[in-house]
């Protein structure tokens, strides 16, 4: 069995294609494991192409389920193949793991499922939620108020973050619109060493770069916290100096 891994802004899907049987069933858990791993709970797996499952391969499809819901978001299944349908039916997991006839109804309903108002509550752990309140911003997001960004570091004092325009096509003009200096935005994000909910700060941008590859452009950003309590500071500035201390380390021994 072959597995493709596709990564939109808010989810990702992995296509499968082949027999999925007792060999290839570990390989799901590890495909799962490397999406939260790089932010992503919120997941589709495709199996239009899949010509045989077993029962090792359906059990391995409802841990992979309960493990993206441990982590606040959902696997979904889109478009199985006839034989597929037939098993997943009769052993009823598509009771227990959602399934849909087409991969544009998974995403429709992983979105309205993850957000609230435009704007996903359950976020990566290497991943900010960033949001815009004014009009021409959101105009520029196409109607979107919020973006999902890679978290680059974090501290105390704010938070530093790219963003590739989230196949919106944006060009550098309208990302310098999105992220001037001086602009403010709310971000979201979450440290599990800090503590177990989401950290929800207002922030001001403080620099921002952009840069151009086959055509598309990027932003880092670096935004200012502007409300974070006392407590959450000390927090972050200990997550900070604790992820120095151990990177120095590691380089010494290196």
């Amino acid at each position: 069995m072959k597995i493709d891994k596709l990564l939109f802004e808010h989810y990702a899907e992995l296509r499968l294609r082949g027999e999925f049987d007792t060999f290839y069933a570990p390989k799901l858990g590890e495909e799962i494991d490397q999406l939260i791993s790089s932010g992503y709970t919120h997941t589709i797996l495709n199996m239009r192409l899949v010509k045989f499952i077993n029962s090792t391969a359906l059990g391995s499809i409802i841990k992979a389920n309960k493990r993206l819901r441990a982590e606040g978001g959902e696997l979904v299944l889109a478009q199985p193949s006839g034989f597929c349908l037939d098993v997943l039916t009769k052993i009823g997991v598509d009771k227990v793991v959602p399934m849909f006839s087409d991969s544009d109804a998974a995403r429709d309903h992983l979105l309205k499922g993850m957000t609230d108002d435009g704007a996903p509550q359950v976020i990566g752990e290497s991943n900010v939620l960033f949001e815009f309140d004014d009009a021409d911003r959101i105009g520029t997001m196409k109607g979107r108020r919020t973006g999902l960004g890679t978290v680059l570091r974090v501290d105390h004092e704010g938070i530093r973050f790219s963003w590739d325009g989230g196949g919106r096509g944006l060009g550098q003009e309208e990302l310098a619109s999105l992220f001037g200096v001086g602009l403010t935005l709310g971000t979201k994000f979450k440290v599990k060493l800090c503590k177990k909910d989401y950290f929800n700060v207002q922030s001001t941008i403080g620099e921002s770069e952009f840069q151009e590859e086959d055509g598309t452009w990027s932003a880092a950003v670096y935004a200012t916290f502007n409300d974070l309590s006392d407590r959450d500071g000390l927090a972050l500035a200990q997550f900070a100096d604790d992820l120095d201390y151990l990177k120095q380390q590691l380089k010494d021994v290196r």
